[in-house]
């Protein structure tokens, strides 16, 4: 019941929000100015150096709409897409991971029983190398 009151709590402040916008986007469009040094600067202020921007929007008032409703079925769908992660995530609180803290599963009976790896060999006497192997003295300096 708290889950479904919050819900729609969601949507009507989605919808108010919604039409916060559009009454925003019917507003008359305002002059900016793009001031400072490199036009870095945008204000609705008249400045010294500002140059008057165009800031209306060229669309037809049908795309406009068209947009908005993309928009709002964006934002129904997140809406949606959030309450779902939500209801799975509570549904999972309390659940351990799958492998922590887990009895390892015995194996069949009729397998083998599983066996280390093999030890090597301990290393043979090293044998002595012949005469023309051996690296030869290095001369004192004082010979």
């Amino acid at each position: 019941m708290k889950a479904r009151g919050l819900l729609q709590l969601r949507r009507l402040a989605g919808g108010l929000l919604a039409m916060a916008w559009m009454a925003a986007q019917s507003a008359p469009p305002q002059t900016v100015y793009r001031c400072g040094p490199e036009g870095r600067v945008y204000s609705q202020t008249p400045c010294a150096d500002g140059k008057a921007l165009s800031v209306e929007d060229p669309r037809s008032p049908s795309q406009q709409k068209a947009a908005r409703d993309v928009a709002a079925r964006d934002a129904e769908r997140a809406n949606k897409l959030a309450d779902e992660r939500r209801r799975r995530e509570e549904a999972a609180r309390g659940q351990q991971a799958a492998g922590f803290n887990a009895p390892v599963p015995a194996g069949p009976a009729s397998a083998p029983p599983r066996k280390g790896k093999a030890k090597a060999p301990p290393p043979a006497e090293p044998s002595p190398m012949s005469p023309a192997m051996r690296v030869p003295a290095q001369a004192s300096p004082g010979k």
